[in-house]
């Protein structure tokens, strides 16, 4: 339940803001980034349309969310470790201008972002199927896998 609302959490914030632009996904290289992360449809969710659809929607959007966040860091290494309080204005401002790149990059996704975001406010509710269930807590363990490689790659950026 925790990795859902986590899930949840992070999305919601990813679409507070929209966009069209793509910048800050086509800036790098994409050798030098994660592979991307694949995520398994156990086989007694194979043949469920919605379980499969949570499974593919969330799929791409950890992906698509792990090259921004990559390409971010990547762009912006010289603000990365320092307090809030030892920004000076203007790296404040690129710190806002981030905010912005990540809601941008993830826009396209918003259709599909709003179908999930239910069926995550259905899961709390108790009301979906033992099988949709399943498929959000694969992707809640995606998501989670992925932020733990991310953080493992670039754990003494910073430092």
């Amino acid at each position: 339940m925790k990795k859902i609302l986590l899930v949840s959490i992070i999305a919601t914030f990813l679409f507070s803001c929209s966009s069209n632009n793509e910048e800050a996904s086509s800036n790098s290289n994409d050798s030098d980034k994660l592979p991307a992360l694949k995520i398994e449809i156990p086989s007694e969710l194979k043949g469920n349309k919605d379980a499969e659809e949570i499974i593919t929607t969330g799929e791409e959007m950890i992906n698509k969310f792990s090259n921004t966040l990559e390409d971010i860091i990547k762009d912006n290494k010289n603000i990365i470790g320092k307090k809030s309080d030892d920004l000076s204005f203007m790296e404040q401002i690129q710190v806002g201008k981030i905010a912005v790149q990540i809601a941008a990059s993830m826009a396209e996704f918003a259709p599909k972002f709003i179908n999930f975001q239910s069926k995550i406010e259905n899961f709390k509710k108790g009301d979906i199927s033992d099988e949709e269930a399943k498929a959000i807590n694969q992707v809640g363990e995606a998501f989670e896998q992925r932020m733990d490689e991310i953080n493992k790659k670039y754990e003494n950026l910073g430092k």
